[in-house]
């Protein structure tokens, strides 16, 4: 007997990864969270921005410039934030005063996705350790070598070690529906099939997915959003097809 082929083995942990970085990349391209944003950096890093209770969204459109304008009037346009198109160096992230940065990342020479703490490092690190680059010993990442771990996972581990959420992917309603009607269309579909994806492989003792576990809290859980969402996006598609008809008959 060879033994089992290092080859076929590679391949299996490559497919998970590819997997996963899929999945940073699907959630990159998401917004309106209440307790983080993300932000894709290359194929293999995924930037997690951790927002202090008290922190403040703000009203920003993956849309370029000129599709809005193509749109919108100028004052309309005026009250959005444009995208940054820069992509943020470790140095600029360490310089993060409100919100805590983590870097997740799914380096193919790993072979398994790890996470990295990004600023605040004199609060969340131990003295002896603020010299130290590597990734943090979290349950999940160390869970994934051995069995099917998604993104979210992860990221509500982050979430309960910083800011302890009720629910830590609840949404920000207000902010979703400050969009314009362009984004929200698209925005409302893809939160919906994360949340459902949340939604369908947690397990049900899971406090933000059972719905009857927070019936004491004020917190919507994730089945709450999901019906809330379903119903923004098929009013957002109605508008949308009046709009279209509307613009195409001038």
């Amino acid at each position: 007997m060879l033994g089992p082929d290092p080859n076929r083995e590679l391949l299996k942990d490559s497919a998970r990864l590819a997997v996963f970085l899929q999945e940073c990349l699907s959630l990159g391209s998401l917004r309106g969270f209440r307790h983080f944003e993300t932000f894709v950096r290359g194929r293999e890093e995924l930037v997690l921005f951790v927002s202090s209770k008290d922190h403040k969204s703000v009203f920003s459109t993956l849309m370029p410039l000129p599709i809005l304008e193509s749109h919108y009037t100028g004052n309309q346009v005026s009250k959005w934030k444009l995208p940054e198109l820069i992509s943020p160096m470790d140095k600029d992230l360490r310089l993060e005063k409100d919100r805590t940065v983590f870097l997740i990342a799914g380096y193919a020479k790993y072979r398994c996705p790890y996470v990295w703490l990004r600023s605040h490092h004199e609060q969340l690190i131990q003295p002896d350790h603020l010299e130290d680059d590597n990734p943090l010993q979290l349950s999940k990442t160390t869970e994934w070598k051995n069995n099917n771990v998604s993104l979210w996972e992860i990221l509500s581990e982050i979430l309960s070690m910083t800011i302890r959420p009720d629910n830590p992917f609840e949404l920000d309603f207000g902010y979703i529906d400050a969009l314009p009607l362009e984004e929200a269309v698209l925005l409302t579909g893809g939160l919906i099939v994360f949340l459902e994806n949340i939604w369908v492989q947690a397990d049900p003792t899971i406090t933000f997915v059972d719905k009857e576990s927070l019936i004491k809290s004020n917190c919507p859980l994730v089945y709450d959003d999901i019906k809330v969402l379903q119903s923004k996006h098929l009013d957002n598609m109605y508008e949308y097809s009046i709009k279209v008809k509307r613009d195409g008959s001038h």
